[in-house]
């Protein structure tokens, strides 16, 4: 079983056991009664912090836990990186959203069989192509229709080695982690230590998982899953949209409101159009986002979810500002250069045909793993390795 954190009141003499999702919540207060007649004293989160550090800290110290995250996290950097294959060229004009949210293509569109190249699906920094050679020559990743545009740097393979093992072999992931920490190597290192610890899997439920985890790790057989595992399919969405975009998300602001249609207007935006999204791809509610567009470059999502929810209930308002009350109706604004969706639309895409849903759902995807990834660096930073 993970970790629990377990809270013992003196006076009540009573323990209670609570995994550590309870702590990403920074509005949190721990409540406790102090008295025969019902009184109580409440505790914040940032009262606590140092104590709950010291804690965590001192479990990794005496429990495997270190040993035990660095075998998982090669484990999960080897389930995040595993390429999606594509064996016809004109699936490039619409990739499918599974493989849409993968960061690598194996590539096996050319003449010859069996050989192909594995292409980034991210933008790569100019520090990151040096780790590329010159764009590989070979078949373009792009549809007919684009076939003018340069090709994606690819690393070959051959005789049909296009699975993670072959690609982690090429040494290209090891060089991505050193050439940017923030983009790789943290990211995998703070989702490693989250599920180990029974944090949420980035606003979902994953205790479940998170058990599994310890008992492989006890029966020394490591766990063997994939992307694609519905229990971790969510998590691993937010951090492909996390890798593929962050570049642009010092340029997104995010903004709580109780009327975003009224907000914007006000801020003299004018409404675009206005598009249905179901439940799963912007929070656990159906959720209808407004586009809105301003004469000096500037567009505004406006996300109004169809139920009233309340904080902790996989919202998201923890990152947006200022926070709203819990029985508040929440809604979301985000606001960013038109130029960034516009790019956006095209990271995604792959060379093929933009699409909405997709890149609206990686944009804030990549804001909310952000604002996750900054809310449980103060409590696992000090033994994660990722200072």
């Amino acid at each position: 079983m993970s970790p629990r954190l377990a809270v013992f009141n003196k006076n009540q003499n009573k323990r209670k056991l609570m995994p550590l999702k309870w702590l990403e919540d920074p509005c949190r207060r721990l409540s406790l009664k102090a008295g025969k007649r019902g009184a109580t004293v409440d505790y914040l989160l940032s009262d606590l912090l140092p104590h709950l550090q010291r804690i965590l800290s001192e479990y990794a110290v005496y429990t495997p836990f270190r040993p035990t995250l660095w075998r998982f996290s090669l484990i999960l950097e080897r389930v995040l990186h595993t390429p999606a294959v594509v064996l016809d060229r004109g699936e490039f004009s619409m990739l499918s959203e599974e493989k849409r949210s993968r960061i690598w293509i194996a590539d096996m569109t050319g003449e010859t069989r069996g050989e192909g190249f594995f292409r980034p699906f991210f933008p790569l920094t100019e520090r990151e192509r040096r780790v590329f050679s010159a764009p590989a020559e070979g078949p373009s990743n792009l549809p007919p229709d684009s076939a003018s545009e340069p090709t994606v740097a690819g690393i070959p393979f051959a005789d049909k080695r296009y699975g993670v093992e072959d690609l982690l072999r090429t040494g290209v992931v090891r060089s991505l982690n050193g050439a940017s920490l923030p983009r790789w190597y943290r990211p995998v290192r703070i989702m490693a230590a989250a599920m180990l610890l029974g944090f949420s899997f980035c606003e979902e439920d994953g205790s479940e998982f998170s058990d599994e985890i310890w008992r492989a790790a006890q029966l020394d057989n490591p766990l063997d899953f994939r992307i694609s595992d519905p229990r971790v399919k969510g998590l691993g969405r937010k951090f492909v949209g996390y890798v593929r975009h962050i570049g642009v998300l010092d340029k997104m602001t995010v903004r709580a409101s109780l009327d975003s249609d009224r907000d914007l207007l006000a801020d003299d935006y004018a409404r675009k159009r206005r598009v249905n999204f179901p439940a799963g791809l912007l929070g656990n509610a159906d959720t209808t986002v407004t586009f809105f567009d301003r004469d000096d470059g500037m567009m505004a999502l406006g996300c109004r979810p169809k139920i009233q929810t309340s904080r902790g209930g996989g919202g998201g308002l923890f990152y947006a500002s200022p926070p709203q009350k819990s029985q508040e109706k929440q809604e979301l604004i985000y606001e960013f250069p038109r130029a960034i969706y516009e790019e956006a639309l095209k990271n995604d895409a792959f060379g093929g045909a933009a699409d909405d849903y997709f890149t609206v759902a990686q944009l804030t995807s990549a804001k909310i793993f952000e604002a996750w990834c900054a809310n449980l660096t103060p409590y696992i930073a000090y033994f994660s390795g990722i200072t």
